[in-house]
């Protein structure tokens, strides 16, 4: 039985999982709201988060991804110097 899992499934793994866990960039491109293809460019190009490659397969640590979201800023405008919002609260 090879089904999908759904996104909502997806994320819901993610969350109750510890930070030790390891994830295929399936469950990352539901993390993260992008596709498969992003992710792949962005190791191609040395961006993104830090992957492991054991063999054939790519694993995203879920501390790696934690702290990849904790540094993305969003800023309301261009004259919020210095002030952000972030992605994952602390």
């Amino acid at each position: 039985m090879n089904k999908r899992l759904s996104r909502l499934q997806l994320l819901n793994e993610f969350e109750s999982a510890p930070t030790s866990a390891l994830f295929n960039q399936h469950t990352l491109a539901a993390v993260l709201d992008c596709s498969t293809q992003l992710l792949e460019r962005n190791r191609w190009e040395g961006k993104g988060v830090p992957y492991l490659k054991i063999g054939r397969k790519v694993l995203y640590l879920k501390s790696d991804v934690l702290s990849f979201l904790q540094q993305q800023k969003i800023y309301r405008s261009t004259g919020d110097v210095g002030e952000f919002l972030s992605l994952v609260n602390e």
